[in-house]
C-alpha cells in the first residue's frame, strides 16, 4: 500500500545546517524525493532524530505502514505544534484505509478536542460520518452529514457532503430522495461530486435491474471521466446484468418494434457525431437520438435497425469484441 498525499509544507527552522526547510520544500515540489531522503539521512543520527525529522521522513516514505509508524513516533518526540495537526490528518487517512475503526474514532475525538476549527475539520467530519455509516449508525451519520452541509455549503466540500448524504440515505432505505440528490449533482459541469454521483446512479440502476439506466450513466461517466475509479467495475457488472435480463426478450412482444445497438450517450453533440461516424464503416444505419433529463439534453448513438432481437444481439457481440466496450441492445 502506498501513502503519499502531497500537501502544503509549513516552514520551520531545522537545528541542523545540513538542509533547511525551504530547501526540503523546493526539492519536494520538484519531485526530487531521493535528494530529500539523502539529506534527511545525513542528519538522522540518534542525537538528531527529533520529531521534525521524523515528520519529514514520513512524508517521503512510500510504504503506508512505515509512514504511519514514523508519524506516530514524531508525535511522541519533539515535533513542532504546527505539524501536529497535519500528522493527525494523515493518520486518519491511514486508519481509514486499513479499516482500523477504533484507532480512527479515537483520533477523531482527539483532533476535535485539539483543533475545534482546524484546517482539516471538514475532512475529519467526513471520516466520522464514514465510521458511523460502517457501524450501522445511520441516523447518527445523517445528522452528522446535515451538520457538515450547514458548515460547508459551497464548492467541492459541499459536493462531497451531498455524495455522503446520498450514500447514507440509500443505506437507510431512503433511496428516492437519494437518487434525486444524485441526479441533481450529476448535472453539474465540474467538481469531484459529479463523477461520484454518476457512479452511484449507475450502481443503483444495476442493483434495481434497470439496464438502460445503468448503461446511460456508465456512458456519461466514461465520456467525461474515462479514468475514474470504478469505470471498469461497472463494465463487468453491466455485462453480467445484460445477459441475465436481455435473454427474456420481453421487448419482442411489442408491436412494430425494431432493435438497435446503443453505442454511446454523450452530453456534447460533437462527441456523439464523432462516435456515430466511427460506426458507419459497418454499413448499418447510424442515427443519433435525444434523451432529456432535467434541463440537460443528452445525445444517444444507435447503430443498426434489426427486425429480431437475436440478430441485434449477434451484432452487438461483434461490436464489443472489436471495440472492447460494453454496448446495449435496445427496442425502439
Amino acid at each position: 500500500m502506498k501513502l503519499f498525499v502531497k500537501v502544503t509544507l509549513y516552514l520551520f527552522v531545522l537545528t541542523s545546517a545540513t538542509i533547511s526547510a525551504t530547501s526540503i520544500e523546493k526539492l519536494m515540489d520538484e519531485g526530487k524525493i531521493d535528494e530529500v531522503r539523502d539529506s534527511l539521512s545525513a542528519r538522522s543520527t540518534a542525537a538528531q532524530r527529533d520529531g521534525n525529522t521524523l515528520y519529514w521522513q514520513a512524508l517521503i516514505e512510500s510504504d503506508a505502514h512505515q509512514s504511519a509508524r514514523l508519524l506516530r513516533a514524531a508525535l511522541n518526540a519533539a515535533v513542532d505544534f504546527e505539524h501536529q495537526e497535519d500528522i493527525y490528518y494523515r493518520l486518519a487517512q491511514y486508519y481509514f484505509l486499513v479499516g482500523d475503526k477504533g484507532a480512527l474514532t479515537k483520533l477523531i475525538i482527539d483532533y476535535r478536542a485539539k483543533w475545534e476549527n482546524g484546517r482539516h475539520k471538514a475532512e475529519i467530519s467526513r471520516y466520522a460520518i464514514a465510521v458511523d455509516e460502517s457501524q450501522g449508525h445511520l441516523e447518527t451519520a445523517l445528522r452528522q452529514v446535515d451538520k457538515y452541509l450547514i458548515n460547508n455549503s459551497v464548492g467541492d466540500a459541499y459536493q462531497w457532503g451531498m455524495v455522503d448524504k446520498a450514500r447514507v440515505m440509500i443505506d437507510n432505505n431512503k433511496r428516492i430522495g437519494a437518487v434525486q440528490m444524485l441526479r441533481e449533482l450529476s448535472r453539474g459541469k465540474y467538481g469531484p461530486g459529479v463523477p461520484q454521483a454518476l457512479y452511484l446512479l449507475a450502481q443503483d440502476a444495476i442493483e434495481h435491474k434497470r439496464t438502460d439506466d445503468a448503461v446511460f450513466y456508465y456512458s456519461l461517466l466514461k465520456e467525461s471521466y474515462p479514468i475514474a475509479v470504478g469505470v471498469e467495475s461497472l463494465v463487468n457488472q453491466i455485462s453480467t446484468m445484460s445477459t441475465k435480463i436481455d435473454n427474456d426478450n420481453t421487448a419482442e412482444k411489442l408491436t412494430g418494434t425494431y432493435y438497435s445497438v446503443q453505442v454511446g450517450v454523450f452530453a456534447e453533440s460533437g462527441n456523439a457525431k464523432r462516435q456515430a461516424n466511427s460506426f458507419k464503416k459497418y454499413g448499418k444505419k447510424v442515427d443519433i437520438g435525444k434523451k432529456k433529463i432535467g434541463d440537460t439534453t443528452y445525445h444517444v448513438v444507435y447503430v443498426g435497425r434489426f427486425e429480431s432481437y437475436p440478430e441485434a444481439l449477434t451484432f452487438k457481440d461483434k461490436l464489443e469484441a472489436e471495440h472492447g466496450e460494453t454496448f446495449r441492445v435496445v427496442a425502439r
